[in-house]
Formats: C-alpha cells, sequence, structure tokens
C-alpha cells in the first residue's frame, strides 16, 4: 500500500524491510502454539536490532519508521495482539532506558533489552479504569522501603512478564493525588497475579490483574520523579501508544484482506475489494502522519483526531467484511483477525470520547472568544 515513496519514506523503510527479511526468512518465528507468546522471536530480534530499534543511538529510529514496522510485523503475522506487544514494548523500554536510576539501568534492563523478557503497565484499576481521581492503590514509605498496597487490572502481557512499572499514590496536594512509579519483580512478596478469564482476545498478548497486599519495595525502586507518575510515565505511554497502534490496526486490515482472498479470490466482489483497499490506504496514511507529527513536535499533540476518523474508517472496513462474509462459512483465522481488530479498535474508547467532546467545547469556547 506504499504509493509515491519519497528518500525519507525509504530511509525510514530500511527498519521494515529487515524485520520482513527475518521474518519471511525463519516463517517458524511465528509459531504460537494455543496462543503462547513467541520468546523465540523476542530473543532473534533482539540479536537483529529489531526488538528496540529507537535504542540504537546510530541508527536513531524515528517514531514513523516503528509505526511502519508495526504495520509489517503486524500484516505478517496476522496478529494485531503480536503488534500491540511490539508496541507497546518500545514505549515502556523507552521510559526504563532513559531513567538514570543505575539499578534499573543494571539490573532489570539488559534483560529487556536481549530479549528474554517483557515489561508491564500497571495503572489502570476496577471499577476506575485509568482516571487519576479514581485509583487508589497507594505506597507508604517506612524505613527505606515503599510499601505497595492495592489492585490494577487489565494488564497486558502481566501473566508473562518479569517486571511491573506501577503506579501508586505517594502523596495528596491541596487534595490532588500524587503518583510515583515503582518497578516491582514479579517475585515480589505480596504480589499476586490475577487472571481474567473472561477476556479472551488479542492473543498472544495476555492479561491479568495484580494485587499487592504491603509489597516491600527499595525506594531505589522509583521509577522517575516522586509524585510525577502519570504526567510523566502514564500520558507520554497513552500517546505513543494510540499513535503508533494506529499502524498496528493498518497492518490488521490488510492481514484480514489477505486471509479473505487467500480463502476465496470470489468471497468479496471487485467493488466492495476496492473500497477495502481504500480504506486500508487511508488508514495508513493517517497513521504515518500522525507518527511523523510525533517525530516533528518538540511538544505533545493531540492526536485524538486521527484515532476519530481511523476508527470510523476501520468500522466500515469490518462492516463491509462482515457483510461479504455473513453468507460463507469462515476460518477461525479470520473470525479471531476480525474480532481482535474490533477489540483493539474500541480500546480507550470512553476516554477517547471524553476528548471527542472536548474537542467540539475548545472550538465552541474559541469561536465566543473571536466574536467577542
Amino acid at each position: 500500500m506504499d504509493h509515491n515513496i519519497n528518500s525519507t519514506d525509504q530511509n525510514n523503510m530500511t527498519l521494515s524491510t529487515s524485520l520482513s527479511q527475518l521474518i519471511n526468512t525463519e516463517t517458524d518465528l511465528l509459531s504460537m502454539p494455543k496462543g503462547a507468546f513467541p520468546m523465540p522471536l523476542w530473543q532473534r530480534l533482539a540479536q537483529e536490532k529489531l526488538l528496540l530499534p529507537r535504542l540504537d543511538e546510530a541508527q536513531k529510529t524515528s517514531h514513523l519508521a516503528i509505526a511502519q514496522a508495526a504495520q509489517t510485523l503486524t500484516h505478517l503475522s496476522a496478529s494485531p495482539g503480536l503488534g500491540m506487544s511490539w508496541v507497546m514494548q518500545q514505549a515502556l523500554v523507552d521510559i526504563l532506558s532513559t531513567s538514570n536510576n543505575t539499578v534499573i539501568q543494571q539490573q532489570y534492563l539488559p534483560k529487556l533489552l536481549n530479549g528474554q523478557g517483557l515489561c508491564a503497565l500497571s495503572v489502570s484499576e476496577p471499577n476506575a479504569g485509568a482516571h487519576p481521581k479514581y485509583l487508589t492503590t497507594y505506597a507508604d514509605y517506612r524505613d527505606g522501603q515503599y510499601w505497595l498496597n492495592g489492585e490494577k487490572t487489565y494488564i497486558s502481557n502481566g501473566p508473562i512478564a518479569d517486571i511491573f512499572i506501577v503506579l501508586a499514590i505517594t502523596d495528596t496536594v491541596a487534595g490532588r493525588k500524587q503518583f510515583s512509579a515503582f518497578i516491582v519483580p514479579k517475585e515480589t512478596k505480596g504480589l499476586s497475579i490475577l487472571p481474567m478469564k473472561s477476556f479472551d482476545a488479542l492473543k498472544p498478548t495476555s492479561h491479568c490483574g495484580l494485587k499487592m497486599d504491603n509489597c516491600q519495595i527499595p525506594a531505589d525502586h522509583m521509577l522517575g520523579k516522586k509524585g510525577d507518575a502519570f504526567d510523566s510515565i502514564s500520558k507520554p505511554f497513552r500517546e505513543h501508544e494510540d499513535i503508533l497502534m494506529l499502524s498496528t490496526l493498518a497492518g490488521s486490515m490488510q492481514a484480514l484482506l489477505d486471509q479473505l482472498i487467500g480463502a476465496d479470490q470470489d468471497l468479496i466482489p471487485a467493488q466492495e475489494m476496492g473500497l477495502l483497499l481504500s480504506l486500508i490506504d487511508s488508514v495508513t496514511v493517517l497513521a504515518r502522519q500522525a507518527a511523523q507529527q510525533l517525530d516533528e513536535t518538540n511538544s505533545p499533540f493531540e492526536p485524538i483526531s486521527f484515532i476519530i476518523i481511523v476508527r470510523l474508517l476501520i468500522e466500515q472496513f469490518i462492516n463491509t467484511v462482515k457483510a461479504a462474509v455473513l453468507p460463507h462459512t469462515i476460518s477461525t483465522t479470520i473470525t479471531t483477525l476480525i474480532k481482535d481488530i474490533e477489540v483493539l479498535v474500541n480500546i480507550a474508547k470512553t476516554a477517547n470520547t471524553v476528548k471527542q467532546k472536548s474537542l467540539a467545547l475548545h472550538y465552541l469556547a474559541s469561536q465566543v472568544k473571536q466574536k467577542a
């Protein structure tokens, strides 16, 4: 779906091309029996410096290149969950690598860089989501340690993660909760992993909850500045994830169309197929534009407009696909892809609806100001 590629695009395609060559040469790397996470793929990606390319100082990989590679990985694997995991690890390890905490740099980062482990972010809580006003997990400081108590939910890759980045309240200033982030190893005493049996999508990414009952965490396991974690970790992570996941969705759409054509070339009439191809092209362009804007700005920007339009385009894509395949028996792979795309496009839907309303209110306020 790449039309009119210029020299800048060509440079950004290097990562995507290298990733494609590896996967096409070593197809067994995508083996995921019973939805198991493909750690051999993770380790090979690390060996080829394709796992965490932004940490390669010589390459200085852009977010645009990461986005294009995410689309390639998702397309070739036909696994939105795998693409999501790769995107999330980019953002999380980027956060860890920029920390000046020597304990994190020496004790936890090397295993992640070698592709031998994963990190998971723990923000959301039962009946609270990720809204800071309603979060209750707290950390008390006593005798050189923090004691964490609370419960987290919907933790992506939590069941297989080696370390968790947990946001917890460390203070309240003028009625406002102050959050700090802590590195919590999976073997920490008092830490329990809670299964989420009702969530069955986006494999090989798995999800779980966490319960912390007097988990003792050394003070040197704090990540970043005390009280600043929501603004310096949670918000940037969500922004990067929202933007880069647009490319994962584009790759998912490509994978689904390939599966449909492979099953039966006559399954989708030419007119509808042309529409599907146009929708994939449109999502791809928007995804790359959002990633490029992330590269070009020195301050956070609001990607909600990209997210709104991409969601509408994907809804049209899925509705068109469903109308075409409904009368036919389709494979489990196709059914799973449709389900995973629908789950992905609805992630953070409530939060994005709030942002959508905020966009309208900001516009109306600006109109009033202009008339005043």
